[in-house]
């Protein structure tokens, strides 16, 4: 009985230690600076701008803040919607999601923000600001 329970205890470090290092990137997620465009199947996505206001770290503020990434999406070059996604503490404050489902005739996609680098919160380097958006298409 003891080998078996040694056996399982080397098998879960083991596979605890091996999924902690791999990282997953969905073949669906995006990465854009501002003004630039990618496209999805049939969607074009721009990010227009990133409107940054989440609080610095060290820093004391009145609010937590915000950061909204603001996309232009043209579906099939004809269907155009300017979508606006948040990240951060205040983002409810503001009736911001995180996410947003674009529904057309038979087609729904939805847009999901991941993050905003640099964020402020966590680090203090000047970055050129990149929004993390995942796409995900549903019928």
């Amino acid at each position: 009985m003891k080998p078996c329970i040694f056996f399982l205890v080397i098998i879960s470090f083991l596979s605890a230690c091996t999924g902690s290092k791999s990282v997953i990137t969905p073949p669906n997620s995006l990465s854009l600076q501002v003004n630039e465009k990618t496209t999805y199947q049939n969607v074009v996505i721009t990010l227009r701008e990133i409107n940054e206001s989440r609080c610095p770290m060290n820093a004391r503020c009145i609010r937590a803040g915000e950061a909204v990434a603001v996309l232009n999406v043209v579906v099939d070059g004809k269907t155009e919607r300017n979508v606006q996604l948040c990240t951060g503490a205040d983002c409810e404050r503001r009736s911001l999601n995180s996410s947003y489902t674009l529904s057309l005739e038979d087609q729904k996609y939805l847009f999901r923000l991941d993050s905003i680098t640099p964020d402020p919160t966590k680090t203090l380097e000047k970055q050129v600001q990149r929004a993390y958006i995942s796409v995900q298409q549903s019928k």
